[in-house]
């Protein structure tokens, strides 16, 4: 399994996964094992198809990372997110099933369990023709992810709750598939002015969290409204909207004061806008400069750490599939990654030009090989946003899960304790 633009799409490829219809997300568009054609290959262009995953056997064993059961309850959510919004634009009012919602998302949710090699965000599963849509069912998606991988850290942050309550990532899911309900509301002047600008600081904008905490009320859990009404706080404090105090005062919102769900949905959001930007050539952003960016750049302070982390153990700088050139000028495709060290992949010796290969090309660890690195990816120069960690628990949530699990077993065995020595006191 091969990830190819469909600008360097060929004819012959035959398709690894399936294509979904851009104007109704939950049809297929294309099958898996199609044989790609020019006329096809052009028309996906025009339907704004990105890229495909392509077979290419050596590579096969990759499809792990893949499910056909993910990817279809993953399209079911993008239709119902399509028919809801397109409901919204037409009537304010209309009816908002949560049932059905958390049923996809409770579903997503065991799929991935049961395959967890695919807990890894690949690619959008279908292209919507619509940037707002197709943003709105990544975050979801992202947000699932993210959820499953820091169980331990909801505990933690949910520690009034029962552990399984605390750890059910319906609701965030449900949050992060309509955390941008609010959008609908806003003028088509306001929408494109954000498109085109991406300035966060409109005012104009800012409201899309309030109406859509006004859409949500009382419709979905509180969890889940207050992760759409807060989105777009910032660990730092500089986020927004203002919360109201019971005196009738505003305060900023910051740190853990801001609800866990809304803490993993502003990751998620974030990923997820910056890697939809163009450069002036029309350039993606490459992944592992957007992960840049959020962990060295001005977005740094305005995450949780531990979510950031989360971040990373789903979206990796350098995901299965990705063609990459190394430093040396050796063509690879990555192939898994090390948690702790992320910017340096295992990749495979591939040429991609012969897409009928069956050979299996030398694999590289570059976590273990001094003097490589990823120098492109995706035919873009990304030496400069490699990341590197000073010490081994930097990236690593596992680690990071697994400290805070024995701190907290260390505080409650010492509560018993402290309570019996304030008694004879």
């Amino acid at each position: 399994m091969l990830r190819v633009s469909t600008i360097s799409a060929k004819p012959g490829m035959k398709l690894a996964t399936p294509v979904f219809h851009p104007d109704s997300p939950s049809r297929v568009l294309l099958r898996t094992g199609f044989e790609l054609d020019s006329r096809t290959i052009l028309r996906l262009r025009e339907l704004r198809v990105r890229s495909l995953w392509v077979s290419y056997p050596p590579l096969n064993f990759l499809l792990k990372h893949t499910s056909p059961e993910v990817i279809r309850h993953r399209a079911h959510a993008s239709g119902q997110v399509y028919e809801y919004f397109d409901k919204l634009s037409r009537e304010v009012d209309a009816d908002l099933d949560y049932g059905a919602f958390a049923r996809t998302v409770s579903s997503l949710s065991e799929s991935l369990i049961s395959n967890p090699d695919t807990m890894v965000f690949l690619d959008d599963v279908a292209s919507m023709g619509d940037e707002e849509l197709e943003h709105s069912c990544a975050v979801g998606f992202i947000s699932v992810l993210m959820g499953l991988k820091m169980s331990v850290y909801l505990e933690h942050q949910r520690s009034r709750m029962p552990a399984a309550v605390a750890r059910d990532v319906t609701p965030l899911g449900v949050a992060g598939l309509l955390h941008d309900i609010g959008v609908t509301q806003l003028s088509d002047e306001v929408r494109e002015r954000f498109r085109e600008s991406h300035n966060t600081s409109d005012l104009d904008w800012q409201r899309h969290t309030e109406l859509g905490f006004q859409i949500v009320h009382g419709r979905i859990p509180p969890s889940a409204a207050a992760a759409i009404l807060h989105h777009h706080q910032a660990f730092d404090g500089t986020g927004f909207p203002a919360r109201r105090r019971a005196d009738g005062g505003y305060e900023v919102v910051s740190g853990t004061h801001i609800h866990i769900h809304a803490r993993v949905i502003a990751a998620a959001d974030m990923f997820d806008r910056l890697s939809r930007r163009c450069d002036a050539n029309g350039n993606v952003t490459p992944r592992v400069r957007v992960l840049s960016s959020m962990l060295r750049g001005r977005y740094a302070k305005k995450l949780d750490p531990m979510v950031m982390k989360a971040l990373l153990a789903v979206c990796p700088p350098y995901p299965p599939g990705t063609q990459v050139r190394l430093s040396d000028g050796t063509d690879c495709v990555a192939i898994g990654w090390e948690p702790t060290d992320p910017c340096r992949p295992s990749v495979m010796v591939v040429d991609p030009s012969l897409h009928e290969n069956t050979e299996r090309g030398e694999v590289i660890d570059l976590s273990k090989t001094s003097g490589l690195c990823v120098q492109f990816a995706d035919g873009q120069n990304v030496g400069r946003d490699n990341f590197y960690p000073v010490h081994k628990t930097d990236f690593c949530l596992e680690t990071a899960s697994r400290l805070l699990h024995n701190a907290a077993e260390l505080e409650r065995q010492r509560s018993p304790s402290d309570s019996a020595m304030r008694r004879i006191a």
